[in-house]
């Protein structure tokens, strides 16, 4: 088409020397789409050869480039174009919550993922629930969550985490086989509907396994025995803040290179800014413990403070952190934690 316009614009001006460069490719455009604006200049007979010759060369060129469009359309080229511009959006997504089943919990995991900024990544074999899944602003795919293939497309190798939340017990566990022999290193969570089920998934790979019956019913019990306690977990799952555990180490020569053995000499809350919440050892609870207060090897710090001032805190307490756990629902706290805090 282009080369038929740029054609027609030199025709004209060969065969019309009275037409400059504007008045050819005008007389081109008014030809080829057949608008009918009337002549710039009345035409002699080389101005109307090249007209009907354009008008030739235009319904050849029109009728070939709908036959083309149809033939691409029928053949799927523009779903398969549509298909790859959609995975190449996928592949860019690194990071994220991958959803696998998007009912009402799936949808309310969502909602709390996007309040965090978390990228989310809803897997569904019923299409309305990813359609609806996508115009919430998140991403998408419609098929089965257990199939490698489809974990594979929503790329379980680069999640953070996977959410298995399908309607049936076994459908989960069938996601959290998969998911976990396709990405060792991702981290799996589940629900259950029984306790049976729960001890399969974790057989099956799910670092926790959640019943929402179980769930809910301590969540009542805590509400109806520790309502302040509760309401600032509440609370505090709408912030920035989070709950961390860290699990300090058993070798004497690691915890020997803590600056202090007191709350006091070691200045976690001074120099880094979180709360220390409570110290948990075999030796019982502490709450909201002072300076004075002593750690020893395999004791558990409770401490609530945002991300940086958390980072700083693992920095200072160094080798002597075996292991650090990050309560990503501040509700997920053991009960003693929970009786600590009220």
């Amino acid at each position: 088409m282009v080369f038929l316009v740029v054609a027609g614009a030199v025709a004209y001006r060969l065969a019309e020397p009275s037409h400059n460069w504007s008045d050819a490719f005008w007389m081109t455009i008014i030809t080829l789409t057949t608008v009918g604006y009337g002549e710039v200049y009345p035409l002699g007979s080389g101005g109307r050869l090249v007209t009907v010759l354009l008008l030739l060369g235009g319904v050849f060129i029109v009728q070939w480039a709908i036959q083309r469009f149809l033939q691409l359309s029928n053949t799927g080229y523009f779903q398969r174009l549509r298909l790859r511009r959609e995975q190449a959006m996928l592949d860019a997504v690194c990071d994220h919550v991958i959803i696998c089943g998007y009912g009402r919990m799936g949808q309310e995991v969502a909602s709390c993922m996007a309040r965090e900024d978390v990228p989310v990544l809803v897997i569904d074999h019923q299409a309305q629930r990813t359609a609806r899944a996508m115009e919430q602003g998140f991403h998408g795919i419609t098929g089965d969550a257990s199939f490698d293939d489809v974990l594979r497309k929503a790329g379980v190798e680069r999640a953070r985490s996977l959410v298995a939340v399908l309607g049936t017990d076994a459908d989960n566990v069938y996601v959290a086989l998969s998911a976990k022999a396709l990405a060792p290193r991702v981290q799996i969570i589940a629900r259950a509907e029984s306790q049976e089920a729960a001890s399969k998934l974790r057989r099956a790979g799910a670092n926790d396994v959640v019943s929402p019956f179980v769930a809910g019913g301590r969540v009542l019990a805590a509400k109806a025995l520790h309502p302040e306690a509760v309401s600032f977990m509440e609370v505090l799952a709408g912030t920035r803040y989070q709950i961390e555990r860290i699990q300090l180490t058993t070798s004497q020569e690691e915890f020997s290179r803590l600056p202090g053995r007191s709350l006091a000499e070691v200045q976690l809350g001074a120099r880094s800014g979180v709360l220390v919440l409570a110290i948990n050892s075999s030796r019982g609870v502490q709450v909201n413990p002072g300076g004075q207060a002593v750690l020893h090897p395999g004791d558990q710090l409770i401490l609530l403070g945002s991300a940086r001032q958390r980072r700083a805190a693992e920095a200072l307490l160094g080798l002597a952190a075996a292991r650090v756990e990050v309560l990503e629902d501040p509700m997920d706290l053991h009960d003693e934690s929970i009786q600590s805090l009220s």
